[in-house]
């Protein structure tokens, strides 16, 4: 059924070249996080030729280090050009029926007035949205509100969106890319203003620019100090990732243990091969010798903060604010940046700056100017031709590293022992292993006390090595969420050679009714644990469970992030939620130290696709509904 609605819908529409969740004739394997078609897909190419024309910057990630790299040496061109008085036609699009909307959710004035002025150098068509008097206000999804203004231009439309929300645009990337080819429109760009504490990939970009050049576009090297609120600054956070463009990157993070960076950014600038080292103050800072000659301000957004963090606002300004007496410790030819606005009643950089040689944030700011209007005009399809000529790189090599670092696998081929089993279609998660004792059968019943099943199958090392509340409450999970009511057992087992663990038997249960979805959701809430196949109370065969590459579409599960567009409190009902496999990083922690791995090998966690939010395995179920929680906690 799905194939010939697939096959008709391509005959009729052309091929298909969003995402399957998208496609109206997958939904339903979607739905059931199935499918003989691709469920993931890398959509930050365009189907045009042209290597920018269409893309959408959600993310830093977006562009590749290479295409980061390019927009920065066209930035350099067009200033060189406009500060030589040259004609500056090639550097506008003049195309007026291409459309940007700037769609603001939250205040701001550097980030929609650069984009504004930069789509009309361009001689686009500049619709400022407001999103205060939109039908927003009526409860409609955003989802609905853009597939309405798509329709508006007769050229290709380009947004420009800031919210609170996380992961608006790369959720938009992937609705709006169908909803277009659908429809016949040219492909739509979605460009991320800041959204909630996540990133603002287009300020990093004029960060980097503004860095380069200060360094004289060296590449080599950077040395600089992130101070402020670190833990809120979307800004600091979008520079785990654009800082990759230098070979060697040490950073030096300034802020109380209240503002610090969240550990799972830091983990990625470790993973990245960042020299990280952490200091609670300026004060502290600046006791050792080797201080960066780059700094990086950012305001304090303590009003984000409870009433305890609130009662400390004095001391923790005090820390990251600049002091008249810190000024002869600095290298010499240090610039402070700021991606402003500055805080006029509690400025970290006071006014007595503004007129020295370390005010580099005026520069900063006038840049954003610059690389937006090459931002605009690389995703309109001006700019790109010279893309080897300008970085020496071909197109061919290039491409969105969002595309492929989401495609991460364990160490493992798929099993070709499952061929002809029962998991044939779980063979990126499921491994067959050779049972310890094929005659032990169910040998967590007889432990405990229970009678041992003589057919079925026996769930064992659940929640290994946690404590009995975790092993209880993850045992009630898994019998409820798949659906394990009827007659059997379950309990602690305590072997002599490794950690306890829980065990679940289920007699006469035929494993061959279990198809990928219930397969799929035991390995992703209880990874490292084992089935056995049991017959005339042997191990017929034994299966070893590996966390899946990627979980979508399952009702039970949910982003903790309560701001992400997935998460159902934000109202936008179109948003299916959607986590992949990443590698997580465990590290030595200690102030003014350098962070690094302490396991080789790492460790697996879920991520969110769209708020990129880590998730431990078990964080992404609503086990609450399951069980008791004032008996049995996770």
């Amino acid at each position: 059924r799905f194939k010939d609605q697939a096959t008709a819908d391509i005959r009729q529409h052309g091929p298909y070249q969003g995402t399957l969740r998208d496609n109206p004739c997958g939904g339903a394997m979607a739905a059931a996080g199935v499918g003989g078609y691709p469920t993931v897909v890398d959509t930050s190419r365009t189907a045009s030729p042209h290597l920018f024309k269409g893309r959408t910057v959600a993310i830093v990630n977006d562009l590749s280090t290479e295409e980061q790299w390019y927009l920065y040496l066209k930035t350099k061109e067009l200033r060189e050009a406009v500060a030589a008085g040259q004609d500056l036609s090639k550097f506008r699009l003049r195309n007026p029926e291409a459309a940007v909307y700037t769609i603001f959710m939250e205040d701001s004035t550097r980030t929609k007035e650069s984009f504004r002025n930069g789509a009309e150098f361009h001689g686009m068509k500049v619709n400022v949205f407001d999103a205060k008097t939109s039908s927003f206000q009526k409860n409609e999804t955003i989802t609905d509100t853009i597939k309405m203004l798509v329709g508006y231009s007769i050229g290709q439309s380009t947004f420009v969106i800031r919210s609170k929300i996380e992961g608006v645009c790369t959720w938009l990337e992937e609705a709006i890319t169908q909803y277009c080819q659908l429809r016949g429109f040219e492909r739509a760009s979605f460009i991320n203003a800041g959204d909630g504490r996540h990133e603002h990939p287009s300020q990093e970009m004029l960060d980097e620019y503004t860095f380069l050049e200060h360094k004289g576009f060296d590449r080599s090297s950077i040395h600089l100090a992130l101070l402020g609120d670190l833990f809120h600054g979307r800004t600091v956070h979008s520079k785990v990732d654009g800082l990759k463009l230098y070979k060697k990157v040490e950073v030096d993070l300034i802020a109380p243990k209240e503002l610090a960076l969240p550990e799972h950014y830091e983990d990625k600038m470790v993973d990245a091969g960042f020299i990280v080292r952490r200091f609670s103050s300026i004060a502290e800072y600046l006791e050792q010798s080797k201080v960066a000659s780059i700094w990086y301000f950012t305001r304090l957004q303590l009003e984000r903060m409870g009433d305890q963090v609130l009662d400390k606002a004095p001391l923790l300004r005090q820390a990251v604010t600049m002091q008249r007496e810190f000024i002869d410790k600095l290298p010499q030819g240090t610039k402070f940046f700021h991606p402003l606005p500055r805080d006029a009643r509690y400025p970290t950089l006071p006014f007595w700056l503004d007129n020295t040689e370390f005010n580099g944030w005026d520069r900063q700011s006038q840049n954003g100017y610059f690389t937006r209007i090459v931002m605009l005009g690389m995703l309109g399809g001006l700019f790109g031709d010279d893309f080897q000529q300008l970085t020496g790189q071909p197109h061919e090599s290039m491409g969105s590293p969002r595309g492929t670092q989401r495609q991460m696998s364990l160490p493992h081929t798929p099993d070709d022992n499952l061929k002809s089993s029962p998991m044939k279609g779980a063979s990126d998660f499921v491994r067959e292993v050779a049972p310890a004792d094929q005659k032990a059968g169910d040998s967590g019943s007889a432990e405990a006390g229970l009678m041992p099943i003589q057919r079925g199958i026996v769930i064992e090392r659940l929640a290994e090595g946690q404590s009995e509340e975790q092993i209880w409450g993850l045992m009630y999970m898994v019998r409820s969420i798949l659906g394990l009511h009827g007659v059997g057992g379950q309990g602690v087992h305590r072997p002599p050679d490794r950690p306890a663990s829980g065990f679940i038997s289920v007699p006469d249960f035929d494993l061959r009714s279990w198809g990928r979805q219930p397969l799929k959701k035991l390995a992703a809430m209880a990874p490292g644990s084992t089935l056995k196949d049991i017959a005339d109370g042997s191990v017929r065969k034994e299966f070893r469970f590996l966390l899946p590459p990627r979980i979508y579409n399952f009702r039970e599960i949910k982003c903790k992030n309560e701001a992400c567009v997935s998460h159902p409190n934000n109202g936008q009902r179109e948003v299916d939620v959607y986590f992949v496999r990443v590698r997580a990083t465990v590290k030595q922690k200690g102030a003014g130290s350098p962070a690094a791995p302490t396991d080789p090998d790492g460790a697996w966690r879920f991520e969110c696709k769209y708020c990129e939010t880590p998730h431990n395995f078990y964080e992404i179920w609503d086990y609450k509904k399951y069980y008791n929680p004032s008996d049995f906690t996770l």
